[in-house]
């Protein structure tokens, strides 16, 4: 089943999903909490390895309004999706998060739609994406997402 986790900007997407991981044997992917400075960092689930993301300044970034993300980190979190994909061992594969910049093909996008594009609905593995409310009808549409159920941080599986 491919569960999507709707929310608003900033309404605790994340955060619950730090907690919900703990309640499954086998969660894989990645998420994208703030660190204490506010900053966001790459999260893998499986390794629990925390990776710098967030820039204050631009350089070897890409900008999303006034935030600016290591593009290297972009490339990691694109191979620990595909390949905790493709190794097949888990209860849910989480994509944290699917946006704007996915729509216009960049950051996230690869694995996405590599993931999407090969994942064959079963009662055993299930994917979870994040998505801001605003996105879902564009990210359904962009990947052809079909089988889906729609969840809310409250309501996570």
């Amino acid at each position: 089943m491919i569960y999507i986790l709707a929310g608003d900007v900033r309404s605790g997407k994340t955060s619950a999903l730090q907690e919900w991981v703990d309640t499954w044997d086998t969660v894989k992917g990645i998420i994208c909490p703030d660190d204490s400075n506010n900053l966001k960092y790459l999260y893998n689930i499986q390794t629990q390895e925390k990776h710098a993301f967030q820039k204050l300044k631009e350089g070897n970034t890409i900008s999303v309004g006034k935030f600016h993300f290591l593009e290297d980190t972009f490339k990691l979190a694109n191979y620990i999706l595909i390949k905790s994909f493709e190794e097949d061992d888990y209860d849910f594969l989480v994509l944290d998060e699917l946006g704007k910049l996915e729509l216009e093909g960049k950051v996230l996008h690869q694995a996405a739609s590599y993931i999407l594009g090969n994942y064959q609905s079963n009662d055993n593995q299930n994917l979870l994406l994040v998505v801001r409310t605003s996105l879902v009808k564009e990210i359904i549409a962009h990947y052809d997402i079909k089988g889906f159920q729609i969840v809310a941080s409250e309501t996570l599986p």
